[in-house]
């Protein structure tokens, strides 16, 4: 699995200083599977782990599954732990602050 937890680490300090701190992060993974059994079994793995509760979307086509998590910039490291473990062919493409857009505006208005 392409990832770093070293990026994770880095992430938690500047989290522990108050600079760049996000609360919720997406992380983005995509899997190569040798055929569709075998893709979909993964996934009937990944949704009965804990990291299960953290997927916000799954899309599968034939042997390819692209997942997106939303998770805890807390739990960074835990669910790419637990990703490594339940799905090890899979490829984080992504780590991203989770943006959610009705609070954008709202942000400076207190």
């Amino acid at each position: 699995m392409d990832m770093s937890l070293a990026w994770a680490a880095s992430r938690r300090n500047l989290h522990d200083e108050g600079i760049g701190a996000c609360q919720r992060v997406r992380i983005m993974a995509l899997a190569h599977f040798a055929d569709g059994e075998a893709s979909r079994e993964r996934i009937r793995a990944l949704f009965h782990s804990p990291l299960g509760i953290y997927v916000s979307q799954a899309q599968r086509e034939g042997c390819e599954l692209r997942l997106e998590i939303d998770t805890a910039s807390e739990d960074l490291a835990f669910t790419l732990r637990t990703l490594k473990r339940v799905m090890p062919e899979a490829r984080v493409e992504g780590i991203a602050p989770r943006v959610f857009v009705h609070r954008v505006g709202t942000r400076g208005a207190s």
